[in-house]
């Protein structure tokens, strides 16, 4: 279960930074990104 979890975080902590990589400056694209990035958020805060 424990090395699921540590596995699991560290695909977020990827997902974390390509996002932050890559921000789009589209309206709509912002939107998507934005939400795409609050998932990755909260499910990074269930780690602490």
């Amino acid at each position: 279960m424990v090395k699921l979890d540590n596995t699991r975080y560290q695909e977020l902590l990827k997902m974390k930074k390509s996002l932050e990589d890559n921000r789009p400056h589209d309206i709509d694209e912002m939107r998507r990104w934005k939400h795409s990035m609050n998932k990755v958020l909260e499910e990074l805060e269930l780690f602490r």
